[in-house]
This record gives C-alpha cells, structure tokens and sequence, in this order.
C-alpha cells in the first residue's frame, strides 16, 4: 500500500482537495459545486480556532490530499470523542484508505487528546462504512429509526458505532 498520512490541511491542499471532491451518491443526490469563497470559509472556520473541541486533518495518499478526517467533540472530561471522514471520491474507496485513516485518527485521539472512546456513526444503507466499523473493532451501540430522509421521502436509520481505545494494534 502507498503511504497514507494524516495532518492539518493548508488553504491550498484543502482547495485541492474540494475542487476534485465528487459527492457520495449513496450520501446525497445533489452535486457538489465547488466554489474558491466557501471552501476558504470552511477553512477558515475549521482552522481559525472556531470549532471548539474539535480538530481537523487531511488525509494524504503520498502526500496528496484524498480526504478529510475530523475529530469532534472531544470531550477532555468523558475522555470521548465523535470522528468523521470523507474521501474526495469513489476511486478512493475499496482501497483500504478510510480504513487506515480512522487507525491513525483513533491514535491521535489517544496520544494528542487523551480519548479513550471513539465514537462513529453511519446510515443505515451505508454497508461499507458498517463493514470498516466492524474491521476496526467497533460495537454497534444504537439505533435511531429515521433518522435521515432520503430525496425520494424514504427513511433511513443511523447507527451509532462505539469503540474503546485500548493498547491494541490499532492504536499503536
């Protein structure tokens, strides 16, 4: 496997990364339009010190920027926090990547945050993200019955993934 990296985003590499973002179809139906202002808007917001508890990365496939990794509400009391994660599109998925990015953010969390559990939720249609869940070890812990609804009026659950953090191989 080529190298896969997580750290904080510059300007210019959180622009790469959105001008070649493709939206999730599985996610949402509507395109992603890329626009220079907002993206420099949500850089700003996650790096300007405006998200609270929160710390967000990159994640770079041999030092290009393929997705995004977000560690939120970290909780220095619970010692908990909630993560999410997005990859620039579909040719990115299936290869292992978003798998060893939540390793890698998981350590962080532990090693810079101090978090002992990790939390993570998807949609209940999302078979991959539940199939990583269970790679990496996670406990599903709750179900929300529909909680999101799709374009077409259907409903879909979110299942709430539960991980505690201990010294095993995947946060070493």
């Amino acid at each position: 496997m080529r190298e896969i990296t997580l750290a904080p985003f510059t300007e210019e590499q959180y622009h790469v990364f959105f001008r070649g973002y493709r939206q999730d179809p599985l996610m949402t139906p509507d395109p992603f339009v890329y626009s220079e202002e907002q993206v420099s808007m949500s850089y700003r917001w996650n790096y300007g010190g405006f998200q609270q508890h929160y710390a967000h990365y990159g994640i770079f496939l041999d030092g290009v920027p393929v997705g995004s990794f977000q560690l939120k509400r970290i909780d220095p009391e619970t010692k908990t926090c909630e993560f999410g994660i997005i990859l620039q599109h579909d040719g990115y998925k299936d290869r292992g990547i978003g798998t060893e990015a939540i390793r890698r953010g998981m350590r962080l969390a532990a090693d810079e945050f101090g978090v002992e559990t990790v939390i993570g939720d998807t949609a209940g249609r999302n078979k991959r993200m539940q199939r990583v869940f269970e790679k990496l070890g996670f406990e599903m812990t709750e179900t929300i019955p529909d909680a999101f609804e799709l374009p077409d009026g259907t409903k879909d659950s979110c299942l709430i993934w539960r991980k505690t953090l201990k010294e095993t191989e995947e946060t070493k």
